[in-house]
């Protein structure tokens, strides 16, 4: 018991974490940034509905991927307050939908490019057969 309590803590920081888990916590890193930016400028939601529409009117993308965009359309249109509680969730449902995101576009490079650079420093490396 003590132990899963124990990894529960570390959690976050990197310790007993897969690359999947790191990733996990990379996108919800970037979505804080996302939602800093709404809160400034909530009619940056449009740039999402527009990046969203634009893929769902295209005839050669996925249906799969265009369920994606749909789940995410739904919840643009309840409004900034459900937005921002979709970008903060931490639960699978949050995982899950974090790997459809939408929201790239708002993304400041700069955040993007300093957040992925301290997550790919986690990655974990391998070394050439027989080395």
């Amino acid at each position: 018991m003590a132990r899963a309590l124990q990894r529960v803590r570390l959690r976050g920081r990197g310790a007993g974490m897969n690359w999947h888990e790191v990733m996990d916590e990379c996108a919800l890193e970037m979505d804080r940034v996302i939602a800093r930016e709404l809160r400034a400028d909530p009619a940056k939601l449009d740039l999402a509905v527009a990046w969203i529409q634009r893929f769902l009117d295209d005839a050669d993308y996925s249906d799969q991927n265009k369920d994606a965009l749909a789940e995410w359309m739904e919840i643009l249109r309840q409004g900034l307050p459900r937005v921002l509680e979709a970008l903060a969730d931490e639960s699978d449902e949050g995982q899950r939908m974090r790997q459809s995101s939408p929201f790239a576009v708002l993304m400041p490079q700069d955040e993007r490019l300093r957040i992925l650079a301290k997550y790919e420093a986690r990655r974990p490396r391998t070394h050439p057969a027989g080395v």
